[in-house]
């Protein structure tokens, strides 16, 4: 039993208002930065509008009012034919385009960078993935997406009934979703697209094609990473001539919280009203503000910058790119990328979203100001002054191909999630199924999925991660035990 003097503390509480009440430059979602972007009315009210499904103000499960006029401004807004409001984030919604969109057994194309919210689906509704790798992007150690040959030719080798992509990825570069919406249509097949990281897309034309209005059946987009939406705010658009709206609210309702948080929906409502009203305006200011950072950090010796030079072009996995993603590479300096973070956090106060191997990724918003920016580059300045350069400029790879194995799969991830398992060594795994996901960062793409079988071949590359000391997760992340199907 704890002390009474351990149950007087609040360690959640005090952490939140110890990283609240630091000055900092926000470089990481949610898009509203703090609340800067938030409408005053609804950021000074928002403990009070925490309620329920009152009779004024509808129910989320089967909306008759407001809520279902939200989600019809939603989908005029977004140019979608149908929307509806998520509060469970985008991991909701890939999970509910999973049941809506496919049945046990269907073969889906799948990108293997995807988020674990799509093998999340996978397992729920029992859909047979044929894994596609991603393009390797090897300068700044990052997936980017799937061509367009590639996709043609996999549907010619494996009739499937979709193709699921990650547009944007998570560093903002998208594959040609024109050409990949053409190869769909022409094979018949659906294309479903996560597009948590593109909820702005449809707002300006500088930014890449939206999905929603390039073919998708669905895309499940995060209000909350870019926009003023509250964390957890998402929406899921669909194409009514490919999904009808019983069988995706019947899916919702399976999935999300009968007790919904109205401030996250009435996040979602405000963030449209607001890139309806003034999205063109905010996000030329964004735009124009991101290029200028992005040429002022280029000019530091040491860093580059993805940009669009850095694209692949048409048809590729890389064709274009949303610039208020800033990717900063970072493999010039004498530091690896995990400590000038902690660097530009402890002395400079400036909070990117991440650091990769070799790169660190600063999310931009409506919501960042030239303040902002400024202490970003002269924190970068000051920290390539103080590390210098490397001697040699080294891949921001691992070193090890991930993408390049290719794993056999032998069972669904559902028949692989509900098999009896069993804990094994390492070592004694030869052959074996898996019965977990095995993710290492980098590069963030699961080595081996849920069903796929254990070869040398990949427990070779898992051994060489560990004995470089290669962040892992897994549920044993030292990887000393793996978990397989009994």
């Amino acid at each position: 039993m704890a002390s009474d003097a351990a149950h007087r503390r609040a360690p959640l509480f005090e952490s939140l208002r110890s990283f609240v009440e630091r000055d900092q430059a926000p470089f990481y979602s949610p898009g509203h930065k703090g609340g800067r972007t938030l409408d005053p009315w609804f950021r000074e009210h928002i403990a009070a509008v925490d309620l329920n499904n009152l009779a004024d103000l509808d129910t989320l499960h089967c909306p008759s009012g407001p809520i279902l006029e939200a989600e019809a401004l939603i989908a005029d807004a977004w140019g979608a034919t149908a929307s509806f409001i998520l509060v469970q984030g985008s991991t909701g919604g890939n999970i509910a385009v999973a049941l809506s969109a496919l049945r046990p057994e269907d073969p889906v194309l799948v990108q293997r960078n995807a988020h674990k919210s799509v093998l999340a689906g996978l397992v729920q509704s029992g859909a047979r993935p044929i894994w596609l790798a991603p393009q390797w992007d090897a300068e700044f150690g990052v997936a980017h997406g799937l061509s367009v040959d590639q996709v043609d030719a996999a549907l010619a080798a494996e009739p499937a009934v979709a193709l699921w992509i990650l547009h944007p990825t998570y560093f903002g570069t998208t594959a040609d979703i024109t050409a990949l919406a053409d190869v769909c249509r022409r094979r018949g097949v659906r294309l479903l697209a996560d597009g948590a990281h593109s909820p702005h897309f449809a707002f300006h034309p500088e930014l890449p094609t939206a999905a929603e209005t390039a073919g998708a059946a669905a895309t499940v987009q995060s209000v909350h990473k870019i926009l003023s939406g509250l964390s957890q705010a998402a929406v899921l658009h669909v194409d009514t001539d490919q999904l009808d709206v019983p069988t995706v609210r019947r899916s919702l309702q399976l999935i999300q919280t009968t007790s919904p948080h109205f401030a996250i929906m009435a996040s979602i409502d405000l963030a449209r009203r607001q890139m309806i009203t003034e999205g063109r305006e905010l996000l030329d200011v964004t735009l124009r503000r991101a290029r200028r950072t992005a040429a002022r950090l280029a000019e530091i010796p040491g860093l580059r910058v993805f940009g669009d030079e850095d694209l692949t072009g048409p048809g590729s996995g890389s064709h274009q790119r949303d610039a208020t993603k800033l990717l900063i590479g970072t493999a010039g300096l004498g530091a690896d990328a995990g400590e000038i973070l902690a660097q530009l956090t402890r002395i400079h106060g400036v909070q990117p979203e991440l650091a990769g191997s070799g790169h660190i990724l600063c999310i931009t918003t409506i919501g960042n100001t030239d303040t902002d920016m400024d202490r970003l580059v002269d924190g970068f300045a000051d920290i390539a002054q103080r590390v210098g350069l490397r001697d040699t400029e080294v891949a921001a790879d691992a070193g090890i191909d991930v993408l390049g194995l290719a794993p056999e799969p032998v069972l669904t991830p559902r028949e692989a999630f509900f098999a009896a398992t069993a804990t094994v060594a390492l070592q004694s795994a030869s052959d074996r199924i898996a019965a977990e996901p095995i993710t290492p960062y980098p590069p963030g793409i699961p080595l081996v999925m849920p069903g796929e079988r254990l070869s040398a071949e990949v427990l070779d590359a898992l051994r060489a991660l560990r004995a470089a000391d290669n962040p892992i997760s897994a549920a044993d992340p030292t990887l000393e035990r793996v978990t397989v199907v009994r």
